[in-house]
């Protein structure tokens, strides 16, 4: 059981062991469809033609993301939020998340989320706060208690849903509402896009949060003893929607953070940029996702530890 108030906020690279790609993965997937029958069928007033001009214009541009490319084409938003939805519309499949696939950091979490054997995730004091669109943290969840616990469909909705998980920019469809899977159709889709967001897309009020799960994040920030950053990519502009971090706000809690496969350059730049931010030096690791509570953090416990020694560089 997760006793101490902690917040897990995941990024890109906390789902890529279920196959999500990151950001310039993702420009690749998309780029590869230019040409291709898979874009024949699209809502009306997306032409083949014109789906093909976007794609190579994305492809030439060569950029870090999608939503970098996004910022500066803006009249092409809907058209780029439907592609997103779609190429991550095929990696919900299930099985995948299972044996003999690799569940990885799930699996650990699940596990210590259970009081004495059972699911009783309302007992646990941890929320999740993600930047990702995928739902391969709840579907993982949800599969696993009808599975290991036998329970019904509502049974397993109802206990998912005692653990808090916030999707600040959107989701792939509200969860089980709309199944984890593959198969859907473009009226789906379409329906589904419109209910994510890029990040330049969020409207920042003046002196107010960008939308309830922002000022909801924010709450439970505040609350927290320990903060860590699973997969995340650090943009500013993310961080500064918390309406949050600072040295006073941070002071005396404990954060971590994952950054595997940043350079010692790269890292060092990252440190420096977010001292301003209340982010102590230590807060950085060189591990992955999966190996993240094995050997810098732990779940249930407060005696945590960064830098020893052990499996560096692992991939999360």
């Amino acid at each position: 059981m997760i006793s101490i108030p902690t917040v897990l906020v995941l990024g890109a690279g906390a789902s890529t062991h279920c196959g999500y790609p990151l950001g310039r993965e993702l420009v690749a997937q998309l780029s590869r469809l230019r040409g291709t029958p898979e874009l024949d069928d699209m809502p009306v007033g997306w032409d083949h033609d014109r789906v093909f001009r976007f794609l190579t214009k994305l492809s030439r541009s060569d950029p870090s993301s999608i939503d970098a490319f996004l910022e500066t084409n803006r009249e092409d938003g809907a058209l780029g939020r439907y592609l997103i939805a779609r190429q991550l519309k095929q990696q919900e499949i299930v099985d995948r998340l299972f044996p003999p696939h690799d569940a990885g950091w799930y699996r650990h979490l699940f596990d210590q989320l259970l009081v004495d054997g059972l699911p009783r995730f309302d007992r646990n004091a941890l929320s999740i706060v993600t930047f990702n669109y995928d739902r391969s943290l709840e579907a993982y969840f949800y599969t696993r208690l009808q599975a290991r616990f036998e329970l019904g469909e509502g049974e397993a909705r109802r206990v998912l849903n005692q653990l808090p998980i916030m999707h600040v920019h959107g989701v792939l469809g509200e969860f089980s509402e709309h199944p984890y899977r593959t198969s859907t159709d473009s009226d789906e889709l379409l329906a589904i896009s419109r209910k994510i967001q890029i990040i330049h897309e969020l409207h920042d009020p003046e002196s107010d949060f960008c939308n309830d799960l922002f000022r909801h994040a924010h709450d439970k920030l505040v609350a927290a003893e320990r903060i860590y950053f699973l997969g995340f990519g650090f943009h500013r502009d993310n961080l500064r929607r918390f309406q949050f971090f600072t040295p006073d706000n941070t002071a005396g809690k404990l954060l971590r953070a994952t950054t595997w496969g940043y350079g010692s350059i790269d890292l060092a730049a990252l440190r420096t940029s977010l001292l301003e931010m209340g982010f102590p030096a230590d807060a950085f690791n060189s591990y992955g996702c999966n190996e993240f509570f094995n050997y810098v953090a732990s779940l249930v416990v407060s005696d945590n530890c960064s830098g020893v020694t052990g499996m560096k560089n692992a991939r999360s």
